[in-house]
């Protein structure tokens, strides 16, 4: 069964929640891990963003929860987290479409890939499950690690705070 549409109110509290608890994570981190930070943010939607999403849902088979998502925002970028975790902007996701195409997910179907986190990649079925490969390889193996995308949002945040209070991102 197909996902449908984010809440675009939730995914603007979930942008909200991320700053503060990456704004949490940067008040230790260069005296915890030896090194100062990166550019950790999420960055919002913009003219160039919906252009990218109209692009992108007009000759792409995507599904709808990921154009929702970039309804609210551009790209997530969390460099200091574990390895990094990256939502990556619609422009990337389509750039990366026409190189590479779609990806095999384990299981059957294909994904859309849409982040990575420093050493696989992220691809959303068309069912709105996420998937993770094992390397960052489009002919990699794509195994599910969420139901649905806001699933997917919600660990990612969970990596967050298991990364602030441990030094290590948890399961995701």
């Amino acid at each position: 069964m197909a996902e449908h549409r984010l809440d675009s109110d939730r995914l603007h509290a979930w942008c909200q929640e991320v700053s503060r608890r990456v704004d949490r994570l940067m008040e230790s981190f260069e005296e915890t891990h030896g090194y100062p930070v990166g550019d950790n943010a999420v960055a919002p939607v913009d003219d160039d963003t919906l252009g990218a999403v109209a692009l992108l849902a007009a000759h792409r088979p995507a599904p709808e929860p990921l154009l929702s998502l970039y309804a609210v925002l551009d790209s997530v970028s969390l460099p200091d987290v574990g390895n990094g975790y990256f939502i990556h902007s619609p422009s990337t996701v389509i750039a990366q479409l026409d190189e590479y195409g779609t990806v095999a997910l384990t299981g059957g179907g294909h994904g859309i890939v849409f982040g990575s986190d420093g050493g696989g990649l992220f691809a959303v079925g068309d069912d709105g499950s996420v998937h993770r490969s094992g390397t960052a390889s489009w002919s990699g193996e794509f195994h599910a690690v969420a139901a649905g995308l806001e699933g997917f949002l919600e660990e990612l945040l969970r990596a967050i705070e298991q990364f602030t209070a441990t030094g290590h991102p948890g399961r995701l």
